[in-house]
């Protein structure tokens, strides 16, 4: 048995077990219901990147994901810079054993591209030695752009998912997702449109 899934299961089935046992009141609280992600969702306003100013556009349907995420020079969101496409599938698991009402989500990507949409975009990712034409998609399959990993390093992320008064929440970007999940939210909300 993999561990992850030993501990999410262990993290489900122990309160179960104690209601049972008369350890936990049985009007505690039920589990809740995973959420379920549908339809198109975006930024509520530009989120504060700290260099750089970004949005984001979601689509969820039939399992499948996409976001398109671009990232502006100008906190109006006037002076675009680039544009990530990402692509795939999701599954959401289990409740987060480490963020109250979080719930642990998988969402592999099948496709990633990434588009210059200024000069000042093209520049910096020249600076750091990745070149891209303004206008001109770029498929990131067996090598990366700058900071954007290719698909084959990196296939998906790991995070965590939270539906809340009718926004979005998705764990925050300050780690590496490709290789552990967040242990808080973003501040960054999203809405549905």
């Amino acid at each position: 048995m993999n561990f992850t899934f030993a501990k999410t299961t262990r993290a489900t089935l122990l309160p179960l077990a104690l209601i049972g046992a008369g350890m936990v009141p049985a009007d505690a609280q039920p589990l809740g219901q995973a959420p379920v992600l549908l339809g198109h969702w975006e930024s509520v306003a530009p989120e504060d990147m700290g260099q750089t100013h970004a949005t984001r556009s979601f689509n969820f349907e039939g399992g499948r994901w996409r976001v398109q995420f671009r990232a502006f020079a100008d906190a109006g969101a006037k002076q675009p810079l680039f544009t990530l496409d990402v692509g795939g599938v999701f599954v959401i698991g289990g409740p987060s054993a480490k963020v109250s009402g979080a719930w642990e989500g998988v969402f592999p990507a099948q496709y990633r591209r990434i588009t210059a949409e200024s000069d000042a975009g093209a520049a910096l990712f020249a600076g750091m030695g990745c070149v891209l034409k303004p206008g001109q998609s770029v498929e990131l399959i067996n090598q990366g752009c700058g900071f954007v990993p290719a698909l084959m390093q990196a296939m998906g992320e790991y995070d965590l998912v939270v539906l809340k008064g009718g926004q979005l929440f998705l764990g925050d970007r300050a780690g590496d997702l490709t290789k552990l999940r967040p242990e808080a939210l973003t501040r960054f909300p999203l809405t549905q449109r």
